[in-house]
């Protein structure tokens, strides 16, 4: 008759439990080929990041320029370098007859700037002051297209006069805001600085 001792039935046990476990843990862990896909796209990890991020550009000494931003990402693809703003931004463009001066003012929620396409995007809440004309534009979308030196928007706009308040569907703009066009005027309001 075989006799099996308690020490010898508890390490059985053990092994079992032990063997059990692995098992399972084997054939419980599945890679979700999807997710390890997207996990490795090179737009998933940034090359930089930088926080409370202040870039200048200056022409013959004078500042054109200034953004500032509270978070900077910037990613390598295949297509080129992006750089993303996901706190939004600020730019400030000074007057270049007298650089003491603001001439425009640029904030958005979250911006996108493609060097190789030269364009850079503003998204949500975008806000564009221009000081010297006392104009202000609101709208969801902003693209500057630095090769054609213009700035459209396909988005609702809301623009904003010395004596009126304009509303359309999509605008065009040189880079400097001077001249403007609101492509689908959707109406305006006139305001009566008298009341």
């Amino acid at each position: 008759m075989n006799t099996i001792s308690g020490n010898t039935l508890f390490n059985i046990a053990l092994r079992s439990v032990a063997t059990l476990t692995l098992v399972a843990a084997l054939f419980g862990c599945k890679n979700n080929l999807d997710e390890i896909a997207r996990l490795n796209q090179p737009d998933t990890v940034p090359v930089m990041y930088a926080r409370e991020v202040s870039i200048s550009e200056s022409e013959m000494g004078r500042v054109k320029y200034t953004l500032t931003a509270p978070e900077l990402r910037r990613y390598e693809l295949p297509e080129g370098a992006v750089i993303r703003f996901p706190l939004g931004f600020r730019v400030i463009f000074f007057d270049s007859l007298n650089p003491d001066s603001i001439r425009t003012e640029i904030t958005a929620e979250y911006g996108i700037n493609n060097e190789m396409a030269k364009t850079m995007e503003a998204h949500r809440n975008v806000m564009v002051t221009n000081y010297i004309k006392q104009e202000k534009l609101s709208t969801e979308l902003l693209i500057w297209n630095q090769n054609t030196k213009r700035v459209t928007s396909d988005k609702m706009v809301t623009i904003t006069t010395p004596d009126k308040i304009l509303y359309g569907e999509g605008m065009e703009a040189d880079e400097n805001f001077n001249k403007w066009m609101i492509r689908k005027p959707r109406g305006e309001m006139y305001i009566n600085e008298d009341q």
